[in-house]
């Protein structure tokens, strides 16, 4: 495992002095207090500072109840364990988190989840199920765009992605190693990745609450409705999957198919009738008669 070098760990917790904060260590700062909010119980008060000479240190600010809340090494753990997904090597007991440099091995996990991630977000069928719902709400109880916006709200919730990069935001990771330096544009470039995937989801369900809404209007039968925009939206849903495999068969690029289509790709793509048609080979030509071989010809 790589991490940058760091100087020895003061063996207690010091608390930070009144030392001004650099811009790239605040930026962190507001990063681990994000993380470790989301963590904590909630009205649990997390205080983050510098650790001398680099790093930070994590502690609980105000008591545990050990009826109402785990011990306090059970939360620093807890939180070692999500500040480490951004890349960070940690180190939790029972008194305080560290958080110290920038971990190779921390950093290629996180390349793995993002990656995974995105193999994940390939798929709309979950989002569109979940979005014709509209989140166990009636199209008569709100107007259809709050309705869309709840359901929007609760698609961010199932993906959370959304939320954990929002908890980078502001936060322009770097580092004076090499190869740690090109790990973090490889996340940074896969972020947006998902970030982008995410967004799709989003408008998607954005789309087809407001579908099922305008449809319910016109024949106030709301599972009717549902259904039919379902079935709609299945046609470009499945689109690029149809297209991949229709690519994959031409004789020219053997075995490759065509990239990822986002969600707008789909849709225009679903509007194309012969999307899903195989081209048709050419029938070979019959051999002549008097065609001879080889050694015929050499007589």
């Amino acid at each position: 495992m790589s991490i940058e070098p760091r100087a020895q760990v003061a063996p207690e917790r010091v608390l930070p002095g009144p030392v001004p904060v650099a811009p790239e260590a605040a930026a962190q700062q507001r990063v681990v207090q994000r993380i470790c909010a989301r963590v904590a119980p909630e009205g649990m008060r997390i205080g983050v500072g510098d650790l001398p000479p680099g790093g930070l240190q994590v502690w609980i600010e105000t008591p545990v109840d050990i009826a109402a809340a785990p011990e306090s090494w059970v939360l620093h753990h807890r939180m070692a364990r999500e500040v480490a997904l951004v890349g960070w090597h940690c180190e939790a007991d029972a008194d305080r988190l560290l958080v110290l440099g920038w971990s190779a091995a921390c950093l290629h996990n996180r390349v793995r989840l993002l990656q995974s991630g995105l193999r994940r977000l390939a798929g709309f069928e979950h989002t569109a199920q979940r979005a014709v719902q509209l989140d166990g709400q009636h199209p008569d109880d709100e107007p259809p765009a709050q309705v869309a916006a709840a359901v929007c709200a609760s698609i961010e919730r199932r993906l959370r992605w959304p939320e954990r990069l929002a908890e980078l935001a502001g936060f322009e990771r770097s580092s004076e190693l090499p190869h740690l330096q090109l790990l973090l544009a490889q996340v940074a470039g896969l972020e947006a990745k998902v970030a982008r995937a995410c967004e799709e989801h989003l408008v998607m369900a954005r789309v087809l609450a407001r579908a099922v809404c305008e449809q319910y209007t016109r024949h106030r039968d709301l599972h009717r409705a549902q259904r039919d925009v379902l079935a709609e939206s299945r046609r470009w849903v499945h689109a690029s999957t149809m297209i991949r495999g229709s690519a994959g068969a031409r004789p020219s690029t053997p075995g490759v198919g065509r990239p990822h289509m986002g969600l707008a790709e789909r849709r225009i793509a679903a509007s194309v009738i012969n999307h899903g048609v195989p081209r048709v080979p050419r029938a070979a030509t019959a051999p002549r008669a008097d065609h001879f071989g080889p050694a015929e010809d050499a007589r």
